[in-house]
């Protein structure tokens, strides 16, 4: 069924590469070869064994990105492996304790690059070099072990070639939605779980991405508001600097819309010469700047997501609110008495 899955997911349009992994669940042992104590615990923790092809996984995740230390792991290398920055004490900041039973969850100590670890699947053993030490913003492969992935397929004893994940690079003009679903209308579903990058994040991110998009909504109404108030003061300081000609200008019969008209217009031109400087910055400059050096926090790269339909809404929601904002101050010059307007009173 690999064979089908992975033939299936290369002839939906849209599709450019994939990677696809071994997994087994093992324990790595670390400093096996100093003395222990009988008060101490085995320097052990469980983890999830991952079987790679390193060239493969390259160029679709982009694994060798995540290494901070040591080297990546290269083709045909069936000694070294590479740990999850989270196995080790000096990235999780925990360590084994004596006492009770071997530690499955924490961390390993004195593991660095050219490090010899012992690694048991199943009933087979082996000692392997540390090459490399990858660190992700996701949790899950912070705490793997990555191998090559022929080696680890020989260690399971298969017969049948069984990948137990495949990771998926599309053409960057393939929606997403639309190539999952066409998996499942192919039937991989009966195979596999078919999940797209955000549906596998977990509920976490969602929540994350709920917070910021709550956070965006609220700081783009107080710009608003902000930009609402700033209208209204300058149209207010320019028809009252000029409510003398006003004053003229219904004295000799100009319309009080006709006046007022040309304050709103005002206002509109303040608004458009704003959004549009505002675009320019925020598409030409911001935007690449923040995707070229993205936002650094523990659980993702932060970037900046615009959507023009977004941005296009937003905009003209404040042309609206300007438009308000410049035609109340000119509504309150234009009332006043036309003789007091032309005397400056």
């Amino acid at each position: 069924r690999t064979k089908l899955v992975e033939h299936t997911i290369a002839s939906v349009e849209g599709y450019r590469a994939h990677s696809a992994r071994y997994l087994a669940s093992g324990v790595i042992c670390a400093n096996y070869e100093r003395p222990q104590k009988d008060t101490r615990l085995p320097d052990q923790v469980g983890t999830a064994i991952v079987g790679i092809n390193p060239i493969l996984e390259h160029d679709v995740t982009g694994l060798s990105n995540l290494v901070v230390e040591g080297t990546y792991l290269s083709e045909h290398d069936e000694t070294g492996v590479m740990l999850g920055s989270q196995l080790l004490e000096q990235y999780a900041g925990s360590s084994p304790e004596a006492g009770g039973t071997p530690d499955t969850t924490g961390s390993l100590e004195n593991v660095f690059p050219g490090s010899k670890v012992r690694i048991t699947i199943g009933d087979v053993v082996g000692t392997y070099t540390v090459v490399g030490i990858v660190e992700g913003k996701v949790g899950e492969n912070s705490r793997r072990v990555f191998m090559n992935g022929g080696h680890l397929r020989k260690i399971l004893g298969g017969s049948i070639d069984k990948k137990d994940e495949i990771a998926i690079d599309l053409m960057p003009t393939t929606p997403v939605d639309r190539y999952v679903a066409t998996l499942y209308a192919a039937g991989m579903g009966e195979y596999a779980t078919v999940e797209s990058a955000q549906d596998s994040q977990g509920q976490f991110l969602d929540d994350i991405t709920q917070t910021f998009d709550l956070l965006g909504t609220g700081i783009g109404f107080i710009g608003i508001v902000v930009a609402a108030i700033t209208v209204f003061i300058m149209v207010f300081i320019v028809a009252l600097n000029r409510q003398k000609q006003i004053g003229i200008l219904k004295g000799i019969g100009i319309n009080r819309l006709a006046i007022e008209s040309s304050y709103v217009f005002l206002s509109i031109l303040y608004a458009l010469v704003g959004i549009s400087l505002g675009l320019l910055v925020l598409y030409f400059v911001i935007t690449p700047y923040i995707t070229e050096h993205p936002i650094d926090f523990p659980f993702a790269d932060g970037v900046l997501v615009a959507p023009w339909n977004d941005t296009f809404v937003r905009s003209l929601i404040l042309v609206v609110t300007t438009l308000f904002a410049g035609y109340i101050p000119a509504r309150m010059i234009v009332q006043k008495n036309t003789i007091n307007a032309i005397l400056g009173r």
